[in-house]
């Protein structure tokens, strides 16, 4: 009696930084004022999204007169919209030195330094920058998202509240705050804020995905297939909303809509180990094993030490009757997770059914103390010591099953065998009847 497990992965949620409003600073020199009209012109550019213009007008402001802050700044900023993070890096820290307190500057170079994976540093500007500006709500939020990159999940929530609390219409530090309260698990505390940014913005894609997310969580299943078909409508080339969906509906026993979920996700992004595995757990339920095994298999190819994966590969041999290979499937998986208690309670059905009774029994050993309270378990172990001739261990175990489930009709009847075997024959022949009485196929035997 071998147990399923399907693990959900938690793929991600949605962060969003923003991209500054520009401020110009005041002339500070007689060149200053033509250098003023050249950042201008780039800063209307840069608004129409005229990015190599914009530089060019920035570039131009520099040579009338180089230590124009403001367009030092902009340059910077630019550079690191064109993901040129280290010349951008670099523009933002001689801006910051020839404007200390240019909050606008530190808050781009944190912007900057997170896109090059230097979250603490990026903490700091941004934390730079709310010293300068206590009511900067993007400066917090994106202090949110490096926090949220450095394991600091309560500071992470707090920084984003912030945000949300200093611009109450600011979407994004709304959807932001509920995304990583989703992080933590915390889907009821996200609810409310993702309320307001739906209200907010109903129709915005990455917001009616953070909104589904947090109804999955909350076990509202059709609510959550509803808001993330409605952000599909808005961005149907969203892998991660594919995947969503299809967890969602593989949740709510859709197997066959799930498995078209997870093929499309797959078709927008092919390297998905996660999606891979629960496309199989989709076959799998389906009775497609072959198509289980393949799917497995691709996700092993990209992940091979994923303890579900090959959890679940060895599921999909064992359904088969494909013995060994199910058996090698489960004994990486618990090298992975020694841990693992689905892989051992397959890894000793297996070796059972292939009369491995020694292993079996080594293996059941080592599983009884950590599920004692399940009786399929104590089914098995009974079994394969009853096979191996130990009555009496085997009448043990048996007796446990049936204590755990009395109305267990096979372990009632495998507890008088074992009894008549230990000649108890009034003890097998009580046990018989009540298998009988469970299960009127089971026949009462002779005990005497």
């Amino acid at each position: 009696m071998t147990q399923t497990s399907i693990k959900f992965v938690s793929l991600p949620f949605l962060l969003f930084v923003l991209i500054t409003v520009f401020t110009l600073a005041e002339p500070k020199s007689p060149n200053a004022n033509s250098a003023a009209e050249l950042n201008k012109h780039g800063e209307e550019l840069l608004a129409k999204r005229d990015y190599r213009g914009a530089v060019k007008q920035f570039k131009k402001a520099l040579t009338v007169q180089s230590d124009y802050e403001p367009a030092v700044r902009n340059l910077g900023t630019v550079m690191e919209v064109l993901g040129k993070d280290a010349e951008s890096e670099t523009d933002l820290q001689k801006a910051i030195r020839l404007a200390p307190e240019d909050a606008v500057a530190h808050n781009s170079l944190g912007r900057t330094l997170f896109h090059e994976g230097k979250y603490e540093d990026s903490a700091g500007s941004y934390r730079k920058a709310i010293e300068i500006h206590d009511d900067y709500a993007e400066a917090y939020n994106g202090l949110g998202a490096a926090l949220l990159k450095l394991g600091k999940t309560d500071e992470a929530i707090g920084a984003f509240q912030s945000a949300a609390s200093k611009d109450p219409k600011n979407v994004d530090a709304l959807s932001n705050a509920g995304a990583a309260l989703l992080h933590a698990q915390k889907a009821q505390d996200a609810l409310p804020y993702l309320e307001k940014a739906k209200a907010l913005k109903p129709d915005a894609p990455d917001v009616l995905e953070n909104y589904a997310n947090a109804l999955q969580q909350l076990g509202r299943t059709n609510e959550a297939i509803t808001e993330y078909e409605k952000a599909l409508k808005g961005d149907p080339k969203s892998a991660v909303a594919w995947a969503q969906l299809g967890q969602t509906q593989y949740a709510a026993k859709q197997y066959p809509e799930a498995e078209v979920s997870f093929n499309k996700s797959l078709h927008l992004d092919a390297h998905q180990p996660e999606v891979l595995f629960l496309l199989g757990a989709a076959y799998t339920e389906q009775g497609k094993s072959k198509e289980a095994m393949h799917s497995y298999e691709k996700g092993l190819a990209l992940k091979p030490d994923n303890p579900d994966g090959l959890y679940n590969l060895g599921h999909a041999y064992e359904t088969q009757k494909e013995y060994p290979r199910a058996i090698d499937s489960y004994q990486k998986a618990l090298a992975a997770r020694p841990e693992f208690t689905h892989a051992l309670a397959g890894l000793g059905a297996c070796q059972l059914a292939s009369n491995k009774l020694d292993d079996a029994i080594a293996t059941y050993r080592k599983l009884v103390p950590m599920q004692s309270d399940d009786p399929g378990i104590r089914f098995n172990f009974a079994t394969a010591l009853f096979n191996k001739g130990n009555f009496k261990e085997a009448a043990e175990n048996y007796r446990e099953a049936v204590k755990l489930k009395p109305d267990f009709a096979h372990a009632h009847y495998n507890l008088g065998m074992s009894l008549l075997r230990l000649n108890d024959a009034a003890g097998a022949k009580s046990e018989f009847e009540e298998a009988h009485r469970l299960d009127a196929s089971l026949q009462i035997p002779k005990t005497s």
